[in-house]
């Protein structure tokens, strides 16, 4: 918890962004036979996991599929907030929409569709 506070800065963005780039790194994982986490601090540590949240965000956005980092570089040339319609206009597809939202890139309210954090708007 210490090394993930001091990380992240303790905001809970970066921590579940942290966390996301740990496990997908296989830095932590969850072990049936001991049925318990596992994950060793001093490699967490040592990994080359900058202190910058952009930097963890840009090289986490470079793994993801190629459409959808298209398409979230569209929105956000329209602000952090963009209309379902107006993307509607841009024929942006809903899959790839939906899963923007899945990657918790960005997330939906009524009509309305909304970067999770300010900095995933920027940083892209």
């Amino acid at each position: 918890a210490e090394l993930v506070s001091s990380k992240s800065g303790g905001n809970p963005f970066f921590i579940v962004q942290f966390l996301k780039s740990i496990v997908e790194n296989r830095m932590l994982e969850f072990s049936i036979n001991e049925k318990r986490w596992m994950w060793d601090c001093d490699v967490i540590d040592m990994k080359m996991i900058s202190d910058e949240v952009a930097q963890l965000l840009t090289t986490r956005f470079n793994q993801l599929p190629l459409p959808l980092i298209q398409t979230v570089k569209i929105v956000s040339c329209f602000g952090s907030q963009v209309e379902e319609s107006m993307l509607g206009l841009l024929n942006l597809g809903a899959d790839v929409l939906r899963m923007a939202i899945n990657e918790g890139l960005m997330e939906k309210a009524g009509p309305i569709y909304q970067f999770t954090h300010d900095l995933i708007q920027q940083t892209i």
